[in-house]
């Protein structure tokens, strides 16, 4: 079999494009150390968290799991924003549970275990779809458009005089 970094080559991954960052690898790497109804627990709390953009969901969930199994909150931040950006940049791209499993093995975690991440996964993608959909959407609202169509008559450059011109006047609801 192949060593780890003979693996983390750019594109390996489906979650992103190019080389994978080492320290995102050791992060998501650490849930090895969870059981597996453990890594469902947390896998759970960060994929809830995604689907609502609430962070008070990510907090409470976090909380919540350290004092269930007597860890510290602030030993899963590593792994917790870990799977943040995996979960975020395969929502990006739409991938389907079998190859967030399959990065899941990349990075290092058993069949298993990747297993309950991809069933997970496979649960909330169409929540995490329509949230991802509803933010851009919430963010980027048309409140008012002004238009202006015209002719220059006159300019300091000579070759600009007798274009005609569009305008536009968009303002969003940048929230």
């Amino acid at each position: 079999t192949e060593s780890w970094p003979e693996r983390k080559m750019a594109g390996l991954y489906r979650f992103q494009e190019g080389a994978v960052d080492e320290t995102l690898v050791q992060d998501v790497r650490a849930l090895n150390e969870l059981g597996e109804e453990q890594l469902g627990e947390l896998v759970g709390v960060v994929l809830e968290f995604l689907s609502s953009a609430d962070s008070s969901v990510l907090v409470e969930g976090a909380e919540s799991f350290s004092e269930k199994h007597g860890t510290s909150a602030g030993a899963l931040r590593p792994s917790l924003l870990g799977l943040i950006v995996v979960f975020k940049g395969a929502a990006r791209r739409h991938l389907a549970k079998e190859l967030v499993g399959q990065d899941m093995v990349r990075f290092g975690l058993g069949e298993g275990k990747a297993g309950v991440v991809a069933t997970l996964w496979g649960r909330y993608l169409a929540s995490l779809s329509r949230s991802m959909a509803q933010q851009t959407m919430s963010a980027n609202r048309l409140v008012d458009l002004d238009w202006r169509f015209g002719v220059t008559a006159s300019s300091s450059e000579v070759g600009s005089v007798g274009r005609t011109f569009v305008q536009l006047r968009l303002q969003l609801d940048c929230g």
